[in-house]
C-alpha cells in the first residue's frame, strides 16, 4: 500500500471524479487508510439538503465533499499530526439511504479489527426493498472484499 498525504481522493476499481459527479450519485462511502495500519470508514452526502439523485438539480450546492475529511476528531488529529494517510472512495450511492446502510454494514464488520478507528455508528438505517437487496448485497460483498 503506498501511502502518502493526498490532496484528491482515491477510487476504487470502476470509479473515477467524472463518473462520481455525474448526476447519479448523492453520496459516498470512503476508507482511509493510515500509515500505521489504522483504517476508518465513513460516509458523505454529496450536495446540501439532496439526499436522493431525484432530487438533484443543475443549481444544486455541494457541500465541500473534495476537501473533507472526517467527523471523526481521532482521524482529523492524526491528520493534523502529520500521519501520511489515502483517502478512498469505495462506492457511490444515488441515495443517502443506501448510502448510510453500506456504510453501517461496512462499520459493523470492521470495527472488532484492532485496527479500525471507528467508535462507533450513529446513524438509524432501513432495511431495502426486496428488488434492491440483492444488488446491494452484491455491492457489500464486493466493498467487503477490498477490506480484507
Amino acid at each position: 500500500m503506498d501511502i502518502h498525504c493526498p490532496t484528491e481522493w482515491e477510487f476504487t476499481e470502476d470509479w473515477d471524479e467524472r463518473t462520481l459527479t455525474n448526476g447519479d450519485y448523492v453520496g459516498f462511502v470512503y476508507l482511509f487508510q493510515f500509515e500505521d495500519g489504522c483504517t476508518y470508514i465513513g460516509s458523505k452526502q454529496m450536495y446540501k439538503r439532496v439526499k436522493e439523485v431525484k432530487r438533484l438539480k443543475v443549481d444544486s450546492v455541494g457541500n465541500g465533499w473534495e476537501n473533507y475529511t472526517s467527523s471523526s476528531k481521532i482521524v482529523n488529529q492524526k491528520i493534523e499530526d502529520g500521519e501520511q494517510y489515502r483517502k478512498i472512495i469505495l462506492y457511490a450511492f444515488p441515495t443517502m439511504r443506501e448510502t448510510l446502510l453500506v456504510e453501517s454494514i461496512l462499520i459493523l464488520h470492521e470495527m472488532l479489527k484492532p485496527n479500525c478507528l471507528n467508535l462507533a455508528m450513529m446513524t438509524k438505517i432501513r432495511a431495502p426493498n426486496v428488488k434492491d437487496k440483492k444488488h446491494l448485497l452484491g455491492i457489500v460483498q464486493e466493498l467487503l472484499e477490498i477490506l480484507r
